[in-house]
């Protein structure tokens, strides 16, 4: 087994990836959120999505007490969402208006995409566990992306290759 987490996490930071913040209601039906970028699409039929969560964090607690849940991908002027969704919870939401889906849940206004989704299964994966989520509703528009690349924020380029 690999033993130098650090450089691991160095060489895993080589692989850019978008930013989405996942926002749920908690227990006390008030908004909770979270940024990660661990955000996949897995199948179209059934529309199944994927985000991994660390077993026995609060955002693992709300998520599996919640069952349903929004993923939103960021736009690149959304920086400061993803920064405040890593803060402390009960600032999260502060001075953020937050929109509603039609099932009553929190969703970031201005997002480039959001996933309305219901829990499908929560898979273990060592230290974390992947959740899978059918999505029941969505919407999308143009924009460039938020992306996370060795360590930092970034923009996505549009130019092609």
């Amino acid at each position: 087994m690999i033993e130098t987490k650090p450089e691991l996490r160095h060489a895993f930071g080589r692989f850019a990836t978008g930013i989405a913040v996942v926002t749920t209601l908690n227990e006390e039906n008030e908004p909770y959120g979270l940024t990660i970028n661990s955000f996949a699409s897995v199948s179209m039929a059934p529309p199944l999505i994927s985000w991994n969560v660390i077993r026995g964090s609060t955002a693992h607690n709300t998520i599996c007490q919640a069952k349903r849940f929004v993923i939103n991908i960021l736009a690149k002027e959304q920086r400061h969402i993803a920064q405040q969704m890593t803060g402390p919870i009960e600032r999260r939401f502060h001075c953020l208006a937050c929109e509603w889906s039609d099932s009553g849940l929190p969703v970031i206004p201005g997002a480039l995409a959001t996933f309305v989704c219901s829990t499908h299964a929560l898979v273990e994966a060592g230290d974390h566990d992947i959740v899978l989520g059918i999505v029941n509703d969505f919407s999308h528009r143009d924009g460039a992306p938020l992306v996370y690349w060795k360590g930092e924020y970034a923009s996505a380029m549009h130019d092609s290759v």
